[in-house]
């Protein structure tokens, strides 16, 4: 049954549409078990200062898994292993696993041993209130994770390469797994370091559920007997770019939640619960074209196709358009629904509901500006330019932190935070200072994407064209979506404390689907070709059972691809 089970997971997978509906799917399954996870959460402690210190403890681990893990990313490491023969990628593979655990230890150790002294200065109201110790050992606790998930990123390359999409997209959905018995098994008994524990232990099955194939495979035989930092060095020479890209993303968000810890008790996990729910619609949407796409792309380069490497950027880029704008639209309107129904229950409040319901709102807004901006990286690390990404990276992060901190001060203004109040519905609020994060993220994403699609049509040229039709046909049937969702939302009457979950998924339902159908409506009047094609291949797929395949590439992705991991 084992065997059976294995084989079935192994599956091959080939072809634009039928990859992205592969990385679709298995990014639904994981974003649903991940908004169970923090529905669980929600319902347990609610959005107060239990969940501002565990997610708090998130950060050190997180930024060093990005910086660590992406130095042996699977875009690397797959050429690698392709130019080698069978024992030259085994050789390879035990020398960069034994090279990256040296330093992935090492590094843990040291974080683990300086985190007083960082936590105290990114978060100085847990080290005034007493929370600092609590704090300090869920860290060091979760600074096993970086090391597991780092190497989930190694074994993910062989997973990768042998075709093996299937068996790879169950890490995250057991990283998950890992974090809700946290919670349900690991919080009762030990309390708050059960929950780091849980998370640890995510992490380990994340990893080693891709070892039996490995090990099928003749990896992982036997332990080296001497470590050549040789081949670890070089390989995260070339990856160097791209984890200071990641790194600067990081350091963002955590500038971002440090400043969170500074407003309001609560403010941390509205931030990151309201961060994780627009996660779903970028992970279904913008990771999937973006990653889908990525072998086509260096495939055109590499033959020297400019002109198809251009068509299939823009291809992509019309798909992230048609989904997201009318998506943002759908989640503006519905954001309270969609958060009371996802997380309203015991102790998190209909005061944190509201709160979060409009931090999602205004990290919405930048939805398609976030898919793009996926999408154009990976166009720049096709063509061998990682140096453009690095540096967008930097100054979207900086602009990031410099607008949320000017917007925190500027709303202790009681006319301009009376004003922001009304627009986003959150009247009569205490800590609606968050506010100014969400809107702060957005407003540097779409900055740094209109940097990238700029300099883009400046090195490659004859590009924006391609794309300007599907951007005006998405942005009509938004607004359509939009009014048409609110009025139905207006006739269904209003959310208010006493509506039973049951009558606030009726309404947002009912409003969605509104929305949905004259969304797809507009787009028949317009003649949008995203809607023909897509009809066309959920028809081949699932009634004629194939589909056109638009290339032969495989798809390549790995553990930093995935958005909202904490």
């Amino acid at each position: 049954m084992i065997r059976n089970a294995f084989r079935f997971l192994s599956a091959e997978v080939k072809g634009l549409h039928a990859a992205v509906f592969v990385l679709a799917f298995s990014a639904l399954l994981s974003s649903l078990l991940a908004l169970g996870r923090d529905r669980l959460l929600a319902h347990v402690f609610g959005a107060g200062p239990t969940l501002d210190i565990y997610y708090a403890a998130f950060r050190i681990p997180d930024l060093i898994f990005v910086g660590t893990g992406a130095l042996v990313s699977v875009y690397i490491l797959i050429p690698e292993l392709a130019r080698r023969s069978g024992v030259e990628q085994r050789k390879y593979l035990d020398g960069i696993l034994a090279g990256f655990s040296v330093f992935a230890v090492t590094v843990s150790i040291i974080a683990g041993i300086l985190a007083p002294y960082l936590l105290s200065v990114l978060f100085p109201q847990f080290a005034a209130n007493g929370s600092m110790p609590v704090l300090t050992l869920l860290t060091r606790v979760m600074l096993l994770q970086p090391i597991f998930l780092g190497i989930s990123n190694i074994f993910a390359a062989v997973t990768q390469y042998r075709n093996r999409y299937a068996l790879y997209s169950i890490s995250p959905l057991l990283y998950n797994l890992g974090i809700i018995l946290g919670v349900t098994l690991f919080y009762p008994i030990w309390g708050m370091i059960g929950l780091a524990v849980g998370v640890v232990f995510g992490a380990m099955m994340h990893a080693f559920i891709q070892v039996p194939s490995l090990y099928l495979d003749g990896f992982l035989s036997k332990f080296p007997k001497r470590i050549d930092f040789r081949i670890l060095f070089s390989t995260a020479l070339i990856s160097l770019p791209r984890a200071l890209a990641l790194s600067m993303s990081e350091i963002a968000e955590l500038g971002l939640i440090a400043l969170a810890g500074l407003l309001t008790s609560g403010s941390i996990a509205i931030f990151v619960f309201a961060f994780n729910l627009q996660a779903v619609p970028l992970a279904i949407i913008g990771a999937s074209y973006s990653v889908a796409a990525f072998p086509t792309l260096a495939a055109a380069l590499s033959r020297g196709e400019k002109e198809t490497f251009l068509n299939h950027v823009a291809i992509a880029m019309r798909y992230v358009f048609f989904w997201s704008m009318p998506a943002t639209a759908l989640i503006i309107v519905l954001r309270a629904h969609i958060v009371r129904v996802v997380l309203g229950s015991g102790q998190f409040d209909w005061t944190d509901t509201r709160l979060t319901a409009a931090v999602f709102a205004l990290f919405a807004v930048s939805l398609a500006a976030q898919g793009i901006t996926l999408l154009l990286i990976r166009a720049y690390y096709a063509a061998g330019r990682t140096f453009v990404p690095f540096l967008v990276s930097c100054a979207t992060g900086a602009l990031t932190i410099i607008i949320a901190a000017l917007f925190v001060g500027t709303l202790h203004d009681s006319t301009i935070l009376v004003f922001v109040q009304n627009i986003m519905r959150v009247q009569d609020l205490q800590g609606t200072e968050v506010l100014a994060l969400g809107l702060a993220y957005s407003l540097a994403s779409i900055f740094g994407v209109c940097v990238l699609l700029i300099h883009f049509e400046h090195r490659f040229g004859n590009f924006l064209w391609r794309i300007s039709r599907a951007w005006w046909e998405s942005l009509l049937t938004s607004m359509v979506v939009l009014i048409t969702a609110y009025y139905a939302l207006v006739i269904a009457g209003p959310l208010d404390v006493g509506s039973t979950t049951l009558s606030v998924f009726i309404k947002g339902f009912s409003g969605g689907v509104v929305g949905i159908v004259a969304g797809g409506a507009t787009y028949w009047l317009l003649g949008s070709i995203e809607l023909q094609e897509t009809v066309l291949s959920i028809y081949g797929r699932f009634v004629k059972g194939s589909i056109a395949r638009a290339t032969g590439a495989a798809i390549a992705t790995a553990a930093e691809d995935t958005p909202g991991q904490a």
